[in-house]
């Protein structure tokens, strides 16, 4: 619908406003970012009508300080070189396109199910793949006939992971809202001194010593959002604590939990299953990275379970806990670990397992996304398009966690009638949303 309505595009390529040097020109990847898949991560912030800025004046600000940010985070403008070993730091640049579109915003953003997330993208593909002719950072500026705007962002995987792009995008707006003023950290480029690369598997290839259930990847899906009010998350911690005795759970912990536990069982035919979760290891390794280190620095931690009995609540939780803490004990992650659940992450484990992934950008400061006309309507990450994948973010009004789950067509109206799901969470309807009704 909105896309037949783009009446204008217009692209160009935006390079780092200071010459990187030339002793920085080569930076390789770790082994984490080796074993990456070559596709983009995406992220779209939504403005109201400006009445301070013309398009023109907020293309200029957005291009200026989107060059000004790049000097700092200059790999983000380099090329991948040797089969995907290193970048090369030669200044190509990022590509910016700036679009326009003959509809209100609220076309886009009110969108039942689909909601906001893949219309501001290029070809509307946000998670598509990085191919070697193209910028390792696209972004998109979609002005609507309303007044209103989106920014989008797609960084590739294969260099960064969500903590990195969080923080570039963060950095950027800072720079864009006051420019001689911001006082950005230089980010740091360690990531292959913490995770040496590999010399001896392929840099983009996967290590399967599973089937794979290729017509799980096929199956007709539903997106579904849902959001967890504060006092309903309290709530929840505290009949987990109660009932199990774990000792103050984290909100995520308990709604990664929750859903888990909802989508499994909706399947009405009880399956082996498996919970994966991306974990930021900066601040888990010993000693500490800093929090603008780039690069993918996680891990991921995965809970199973074997039989329905074991599909509580409170005992996934507590699994959940234990997997951190063995991250925590293990003070650093091996190669042949992280390679294989990395594969599982990708991968589902074959067909006697329904495999689950969740993810989360929850705690990152991306509701505060001002680039110098004020917060967005809404920021919104899209979630991988195949079944039993997740995504948690802060809601806007920072009154909880929304999340977008994607799951089996077949299983969505178990889903919504199961009991913890009724009793915990709220529906999300995108056009109920006053803020954004432009």
């Amino acid at each position: 619908m909105a896309a037949s309505s783009c009446v204008s595009l217009a692209e160009k390529i935006i390079k780092p406003d200071s010459p990187t040097p030339s002793s920085l020109r080569r930076y390789n990847l770790s082994l984490m970012d080796q074993i990456m898949v070559l596709v983009y991560m995406p992220i779209v912030a939504f403005y109201p009508f400006l009445t301070s800025k013309t398009p023109q004046q907020v293309s200029n600000i957005l291009e200026n300080s989107l060059s000004k940010v790049l000097s700092s985070y200059y790999p983000f403008a380099g090329t991948l070189r040797d089969n995907n070993t290193f970048v090369d730091c030669n200044d190509r640049g990022a590509k910016f396109m700036n679009v326009r579109y003959d509809c209100p915003m609220s076309e886009i953003v009110n969108l039942p199910d689909t909601g906001p997330e893949y219309l501001p993208f290029a070809k509307g593909m946000p998670w598509g793949s990085t191919p070697d002719d193209e910028s390792l950072l696209v972004v998109q500026l979609s002005h609507f006939n309303c007044g209103g705007l989106a920014i989008s962002v797609r960084l590739s995987h294969k260099i960064a992971d969500g903590c990195t792009l969080c923080n570039f995008i963060s950095d950027w707006a800072s720079i864009a809202r006051d420019d001689e003023n911001a006082n950005i950290p230089s980010p740091e480029m360690i990531g292959s001194s913490i995770f040496p690369p590999s010399t001896e598997m392929p840099p983009t290839g996967f290590h399967m010593d599973t089937e794979v259930d290729y017509e799980f990847y096929n199956l007709p899906v539903s997106k579904k959002r849902y959001l967890f009010s504060s006092s309903k998350l309290e709530m929840l911690k505290s009949q987990v604590t109660s009932e199990t005795g774990v000792q103050n759970p984290s909100r995520l912990e308990v709604l990664f939990a929750l859903i888990y536990k909802c989508a499994a069982r909706a399947a009405r035919s009880f399956k082996r299953s498996s919970l994966s979760i991306p974990v930021n290891l900066r601040p888990i390794l010993d000693p500490p990275l800093a929090t603008r280190t780039i690069g993918n620095i996680l891990s991921f931690i995965k809970v199973e379970t074997m039989s329905e009995d074991e599909m509580t609540i409170g005992r996934i939780v507590g699994e959940i806990r234990k997997a951190k803490d063995e991250v925590r004990k293990e003070g650093h992650v091996k190669e042949e670990k992280l390679v294989s659940l990395w594969t599982e992450w990708i991968y589902s484990m074959g067909k006697e397992f329904e495999f689950y992934r969740y993810s989360s950008v929850c705690n990152y400061p991306l509701n505060n996304l001002d680039f110098g006309w004020g917060k967005p309507s809404r920021v919104t990450i899209p979630v991988y398009g195949t079944a039993n994948t997740c995504m948690f973010m802060d809601n806007l009004s920072g009154d909880g966690i929304e999340v977008i789950i994607v799951l089996p067509e077949k299983v969505v109206t178990q889903f919504e009638n199961s009991k913890d799901l009724i009793h915990f969470a709220s529906p999300v309807n995108l056009s109920a949303r006053e803020s954004i009704k432009r």
